[in-house]
């Protein structure tokens, strides 16, 4: 760009010389035509986003765009990408191609764990907030026969998660209640979106799934199916997150992600069937099924107890894993970025302020 750039200021300016004008009028010009070039090359940002239901935020901030309200020609545009899943997104941010990513607690807590991030003594991303809270999307659904037993009874299951998402930890809940034999159990890595053809091709017996994609199976399989609510052993917590140099050096930037989810869900609660007519354009869904996805969603923006809770059993869920067994939790005051959040609404961030950054610096810094 500076390139390029200083070229067409020298070319104008070898032209204007042979044109006798004055150098004053020449260097407005020059200074003229570097603004116009610098801001039709405006740097963008990006958001990375999932078509979860509880992501609906985000869909709607961007089709109404409210990410780039009031905003000069100079400052960046932000932009959305959607993902299948919280796990696909919080690594397309982490591979650099997204400065802002939402997930579930699980992965994010991976992150925080993961060896590349404490590399320099910090994770490299920040928890700016929690956008979300379900316990009805996610559930168990198993084919015949094994469906009606006892889980307690189930033999030989093949079960399909997410390895390292919300569907993993939510397994985890439900095998460890019912008292089910591991032995019994063999756990299969899938994609969320291709849980129900290996359902159906009978590559496994059950899959943990959240909505909207349960509906892939009714739609495909029916009544060759039984489902298990995991209602009272998993909520989601819906974390919207940074990458932490972006965040401490675009202050500005994190300010206007903020205000719009702020935007979104205040529609949601006082219009939701035009907020949900607008994620139903958004998102390719049936009116009716953003409604039954929507059932016991709960969209709030805050930084509190809740999120605390829900990262740090996360973390202790996670230490159970050979892969993780020997690392070191970060505390929360290394990625509870509270700041930018109580700037907007101070009331809304109820954590104490030694649990979260109180002089934050860049993952390059001492």
């Amino acid at each position: 760009m500076e390139k390029r750039l200083s070229t067409l200021t020298n070319q104008f300016c070898q032209t204007s010389k042979g044109r006798g004008i004055p150098f004053t009028i020449l260097a407005v010009l020059a200074w003229l035509l570097s603004s116009c070039l610098g801001a039709a090359e405006a740097e963008s940002v990006r958001i990375a986003g999932s078509a979860w239901v509880g992501d609906a935020p985000t869909r709607i901030a961007d089709q109404l765009g409210l990410f780039n309200v009031d905003t000069s020609a100079a400052d960046p545009v932000i932009e959305v990408d959607q993902y299948a899943s919280g796990v696909e997104a919080l690594q397309a941010m982490r591979d650099n191609h997204a400065e802002f990513a939402l997930a579930a607690a699980t992965p994010v807590a991976a992150a925080l764990l993961d060896a590349d991030f404490q590399e320099h003594g910090q994770p490299d991303l920040v928890v700016l907030a929690s956008v979300a809270l379900s316990n009805r999307s996610h559930k168990l659904i198993v084919r015949q026969p094994f469906g009606d037993r006892d889980p307690a009874q189930w033999q030989d299951l093949r079960v399909g998660v997410m390895m390292g998402s919300s569907s993993h930890f939510g397994w985890s809940r439900f095998s460890t209640f019912h008292g089910m034999d591991k032995d019994q159990v063999t756990l299969v890595d899938l994609r969320v979106e291709d849980m129900a053809g290996a359902l159906i091709a009978g590559e496994v017996d059950a899959v943990l799934v959240w909505r909207p994609w349960d509906q892939a199976l009714q739609d495909r399989i029916g009544d060759d199916l039984v489902e298990h609510s995991l209602r009272m052993f998993h909520t989601v917590n819906w974390l919207l997150v940074a990458d932490r140099d972006h965040a401490l050096q675009h202050p500005e930037v994190v300010g206007r992600v903020l205000q719009a989810y702020r935007k979104a869900m205040t529609l949601i609660d006082g219009d939701p069937e035009h907020a949900y007519g607008i994620y139903s354009d958004a998102s390719g869904l049936p009116m009716e099924l953003v409604r039954r996805s929507a059932d016991g969603m709960i969209w709030r923006l805050s930084l509190n107890w809740s999120a605390l809770v829900a990262v740090t059993t996360q973390l202790e869920w996670l230490a159970t894993w050979g892969e993780f067994a020997d690392r070191t939790p970060p505390p929360p005051r290394q990625y509870f970025h509270g700041q930018p959040l109580r700037e907007l609404a101070e009331e809304i961030v109820n954590l104490a302020d030694f649990m979260m950054m109180s002089e934050p610096t860049s993952s390059e810094g001492p």
